[in-house]
């Protein structure tokens, strides 16, 4: 069937599907929402929109991150169905489906990270249409020319599973049904190329360049030159440091890398399968071992009020959090020797980034500095910790960068 020039749409992704969060660049502009879904079971359907009405339509599309709920039918997806997606799914008090931090099962055979992009592209795609005719389409059909992603090293190095996860992308038309309005709309999804990169190196990629593919200059830098007495520091310095160790923590594994300007040096690549949503979720069962009246929260809802402010419950969410957070920083001390020997000590930055980095800055960050200085013979390598703010999306930064380079 030929395409309509009305309804055909071509976009280009940046897709890092997060344990904890989605984080996304579609023809540059980026979204963060939750990484949950939420089955719809009969009975459970949401309100649908008269498309007459032209307030109600607007609200669902201008805030449409808020009010996804989508029909899966892909043959790269296992189990189709309808899902609430992100916010919706969290705020719809259906049981929740996530990415099992304490599994076997990886990013590259979960099904949540794809329905959830799919049904992102979607939306996009229907807010682009509905920004240009000022109507709502019968459906769309989406081509993403090229989208680059990313897996935790430990499925990365497998080129057999680097394979399977891209061929989920490309091998198959996807139809997704948009539900929100009396008229179901269907978007059919075809990606023509998929490149995937692995997660620790991409964070460096992320410190390297900015999304319009230059040297990247900005506050991210800013603490890290004060501490270390130095005037100037940019993207282009990373390239000029030599061996930099990457540790890239996550919600359930932690990637270490190293590379040397923009060359990865996958030899020296390993993952723990552990992170601090694993972290997370053992100090939620000890916070309602000790206060009974408190639920079992996910781990999503526990790390945002532990890291919320300095209020008295955030306060004693953060001592159960930083009470469960030693067995991780060991295993990332013990890791961090590992390599430092391999390399015989070759090591001249190391940077710490990912979602968790910041619930660890405050308890590990001393630590880790004064273990490098211990089995340092001739100085320690300088420690970037990436901060807060930046932190969440460097991934995505990375992939944004090496998207620009990307035919």
């Amino acid at each position: 069937m030929a395409k309509s020039n009305d309804n055909s749409i071509h976009l280009v992704s940046a897709h890092d599907g997060g344990n904890g969060y989605m984080k996304d660049a579609i023809n540059g502009k980026r979204t963060v929402f939750p990484s949950v879904l939420a089955a719809v079971t009969p009975g459970t359907e949401g309100l649908q929109i008269d498309e007459n009405n032209q307030d109600s339509v607007r609200e669902i599309i201008d805030h449409y991150l808020d009010n996804m709920d989508v029909t899966i039918q892909s043959k790269g997806v296992k189990n189709n169905d309808r899902y609430l997606v992100g916010k919706n799914a969290s705020e719809s008090g259906e049981p929740l489906i996530t990415f099992n931090v304490s599994s076997v099962e990886g990013k590259s055979s979960s099904d949540i990270s794809i329905i959830c992009l799919l049904s992102l592209l979607s939306y996009h795609a229907l807010h682009d249409y509905y920004q240009k005719h000022n109507k709502l389409p019968q459906h769309l059909d989406v081509t993403v020319d090229k989208m680059i992603t990313a897996l935790p090293i430990d499925e990365f190095d497998s080129q057999e599973i680097r394979q399977m996860f891209s061929d989920r992308f490309t091998k198959y038309s996807h139809a997704v049904i948009i539900n929100n309005f009396f008229h179901p709309i269907t978007v059919n999804i075809e990606f023509k190329k998929v490149k995937v990169f692995p997660e620790g190196a991409i964070a460096i990629f992320g410190l390297i360049g900015d999304v319009n593919g230059n040297y990247r200059n900005d506050d991210l830098f800013k603490e890290f030159k004060q501490q270390n007495k130095l005037k100037d520091f940019t993207g282009n310095s990373i390239t000029q440091y030599g061996n930099i160790l990457g540790i890239d923590i996550g919600d359930g594994t932690v990637d270490f890398s190293v590379t040397d300007g923009m060359a990865p040096k996958p030899k020296f690549n390993s993952s723990i399968l552990m992170g601090v949503g694993n972290v997370a979720e053992r100090a939620v069962k000890a916070l309602h071992k000790q206060y009974p009246v408190i639920g079992y929260v996910n781990r999503q809802r526990f790390m945002a009020i532990a890291n919320r402010d300095n209020s008295k419950k955030s306060q004693v969410f953060r001592s159960f959090l930083n009470n469960q957070m030693k067995t991780l920083e060991q295993l990332i001390s013990q890791r961090v020797r590992t390599i430092y020997s391999q390399l015989d000590g070759e090591i001249n930055m190391v940077v710490i980034s990912g979602g968790g980095a910041a619930a660890m800055k405050d308890h590990y960050q001393q630590t880790l500095i004064q273990e490098l200085e211990e089995i340092s013979l001739f100085g320690a390598p300088l420690v970037l910790w990436v901060e807060k703010e930046y932190t969440q999306t460097l991934n995505l930064d990375g992939l944004q960068f090496m998207l620009s380079q990307v035919e």
